[in-house]
């Protein structure tokens, strides 16, 4: 109990040597301009992301993909986020003299060599 009360003297007695008009207004001024701030996050993210904090919520409230980099190469601000469509394909494996070699079809000399079927999920291909 004393230790405690020592600390609640010693912290109010601490507090006593800032002045309310002065400090505590340099204490709560930000040490750069929010527009500085913004400026700062956007190049953060432009260099991770190709994307601006606006390009971000706009891509968010729309639901597409938008970019501000994109736009000034050339290309559309906003696409489509939906992915492409997917098609199942199997692979046939073949153990070979250092590794093992796979093909979209099977190999009907090789089937003494077969080690199994792989299955991948491709993009369509454009017809």
């Amino acid at each position: 109990m004393r230790n405690a009360l020592i600390c609640l003297t010693a912290s109010i007695g601490l507090l006593t040597a800032c002045s309310p008009a002065q400090n505590t207004a340099l204490a709560l001024h930000p040490p750069i301009s929010p527009f500085t701030a913004l400026v700062l996050v956007d190049g953060v993210s432009v260099i991770n992301t190709h994307k601006t904090v606006e390009d971000h919520v706009i891509g968010w409230m729309t639901g597409q993909d938008c970019s501000l980099v994109r736009a000034s190469q050339g290309d559309k601000y906003c696409v489509d986020n939906t992915p492409p469509p997917m098609e199942q394909r199997n692979t046939y494996c073949y153990k070979t003299l250092a590794a093992t070699s796979c093909y979209d079809r099977r190999v009907a000399s090789d089937e003494g060599r077969f080690r199994g079927t792989r299955i991948d999920m491709v993009p369509v291909q454009a017809q």
